[in-house]
């Protein structure tokens, strides 16, 4: 996703940032203008702020279904 603006709170993401593992999470905040992300880091490793221009990779998850 290349258009930060346009993810919610709430939303599950990976980002993928060069060089390094995957951070998976779920959206706290997004700046007004799409160019900074904070994420509640999944496993309880805390909150992050990730910068679009530097080229991390979003990618909103699909909720997996539950039987």
């Amino acid at each position: 996703m290349s258009d930060w603006t346009e993810l919610i709170p709430g939303d599950f993401v990976t980002v993928q940032e060069s060089y390094t593992v995957p951070h998976s999470g779920w959206i706290d905040d997004v700046t007004e203008d799409g160019t900074i992300i904070w994420l509640v880091l999944a496993l309880g490793l805390g909150r992050r702020m990730f910068f679009r221009e530097d080229g991390d990779i979003v990618t909103v998850e699909l909720p997996q279904a539950t039987s």
